[in-house]
């Protein structure tokens, strides 16, 4: 789509396509099939989360691919990628994030 012109924005719970009429037209009926998962890829990702994405790309050298990727996972797990980045122990062991959650029961 976006190759064709099209620009996809979301706009409260509507996914707004900005391009030529023709553009609109022909990928409108291919895009609302998908309309919550495009929703949610360009979702923001809050500025704590992207703090930690920047952090961790530094750290371990992230490609492009690897940004893509690592933000992809972001819109559609917050949490767990948030927790995950949190706990990574050769991230932590380096100061660059909060201590590592453990479970409940301990031996």
């Amino acid at each position: 789509a976006r190759a064709d012109g099209l620009e996809l924005r979301p706009n409260g719970d509507r996914l707004k396509l900005r391009g030529p009429a023709a553009v609109v037209e022909k990928w409108k009926p291919r895009l609302a099939a998908s309309k919550q998962e495009i929703m949610d890829l360009l979702a923001p990702i809050p500025p704590d989360l992207e703090h930690l994405i920047q952090r961790a790309g530094t750290f371990y050298g992230y490609s492009a691919d690897d940004w893509q990727l690592i933000r992809e996972v972001a819109r559609r797990d917050l949490d767990g990628l948030r927790l995950a980045l949190e706990n990574d122990v050769a991230f932590t062991q380096l100061g660059h994030a909060a201590p590592v959650i453990t479970g409940g029961n301990q031996a």
